[in-house]
């Protein structure tokens, strides 16, 4: 699929119109530059597209273009270089347009999510996977995850006669352990008559619902209540899950991307969580698909790179994010569509665990 279909029209302010003419040969520099990574020439414009004018005519187009701020050149007879405003005046129709991927690519992405669809655990590390070989740039997916995390099952395993490990499985379909050490030998018989007093209490609380339950407890199953209700603030506390990242060679072959300071930067960003986080940062409120292009982000991080990105899952439940970072010049047609359809596939598949909204 072309980087900016021909049926697209453009969403443009009143007071700055383009002409048709201006829009065709927008269209065909950022197709260009997308393709060639190269800033584009006004005679490579006359040459490879039928324009239908003569090269002074292109070349006073592209100065008024580039005077409205739609592209870039450092001096008057360099080639043109697409400006973030040029990327979002094509964004803004491609949202509008509603982009569609290809249905063998949807095929593909559909069998991939229906061969983990009961391991949970694989959920994110998919979507970031196939983000990542599908639009070819740094595809991001985290978890799930409730505003308010609750006990759906509670075990108690023995593992010495002072020592057992406690398994609580959180309504998110997402599984803690931990150890815990008694005072005193505990038999097995006990524990598990612990675990069935214990699930009675607390299934379906939160850690504050179950603080303000007056119980009747063992020294023991104190304990393990305590532990649970540590793991449940620990939850409640994280904004998101460690989130599932894949891709980082694709970002970094891009050939923005082949200075030294550039490229310590990105990687620096990724190992230390924080261009990770800048990005998951933007994901909207709503379930709707958001673009954020260069300049426009707030922080430094990832103001060389763009980010499309999204929320799923059942609102007042569980949401997770997923999305995709790349260059200023990323495909933003396939980008936008692969992430809209991933999301729609992993919302289908968190309702099955919660029910639908």
């Amino acid at each position: 699929m072309g980087f900016w279909p021909e049926s697209l029209t453009f969403h443009i302010a009143a007071q700055e119109m383009l002409t048709d003419r201006q829009q065709l040969i927008l269209r065909h520099i950022v197709n260009d530059y997308v393709r060639d990574a190269a800033p584009i020439a006004s005679e490579s414009l006359t040459r490879n597209h039928r324009l239908g004018v003569s090269s002074a005519t292109v070349r006073n187009e592209v100065a008024a273009l580039e005077e409205q701020g739609y592209i870039s050149r450092p001096h008057a007879s360099a080639g043109s270089v697409p400006q973030d405003k040029a990327y979002r005046l094509y964004v803004e129709s491609l949202l509008a347009a509603h982009p569609r991927i290809p249905p063998e690519v949807r095929i593909t992405i559909q069998d991939n999510f229906d061969r983990v669809q009961h391991d949970v655990d694989k959920w994110g590390n998919v979507a970031a996977t196939l983000m990542a070989q599908l639009m070819g740039n740094l595809g991001i997916a985290t978890f799930p995850k409730t505003s308010v995390s609750r006990i759906r099952h509670l075990e108690l395993i023995p593992v010495q006669d002072v020592l057992a490990l406690m398994i609580v499985v959180l309504e998110q379909a997402k599984l803690r352990k931990q150890l815990i050490r008694f005072d005193e030998p505990v038999e097995t018989s006990e524990l598990e008559s612990m675990g069935i007093r214990l699930r009675g209490h607390v299934t379906g609380l939160s850690h504050e619902e179950i603080v303000h339950v007056p119980l009747q407890l063992s020294a023991h199953e104190r304990r393990a209540i305590d532990a649970a209700i540590v793991m449940l603030e620990e939850e409640d506390r994280t904004a998101h899950d460690e989130p599932y990242v894949d891709g980082l060679r694709n970002l970094l072959d891009q050939p923005e991307f082949d200075d030294y300071e550039k490229v310590r930067h990105i990687i620096r960003g990724v190992e230390d969580g924080s261009l990770i986080q800048a990005a998951l940062d933007e994901a909207p409120v709503g379930q709707v698909v958001r673009v954020v292009i260069g300049g426009e982000h707030q922080g430094e991080a990832l103001r060389p790179l763009s980010v499309v990105i999204c929320r799923y899952g059942v609102p007042g439940q569980a949401l997770g994010a997923l999305g995709v970072v790349g260059p200023t010049r990323m495909e933003y047609y396939r980008a936008i569509s692969g992430v809209r359809f991933i999301s729609t596939v992993m919302k289908g598949m968190v309702e099955s665990v919660y029910g639908a909204a």
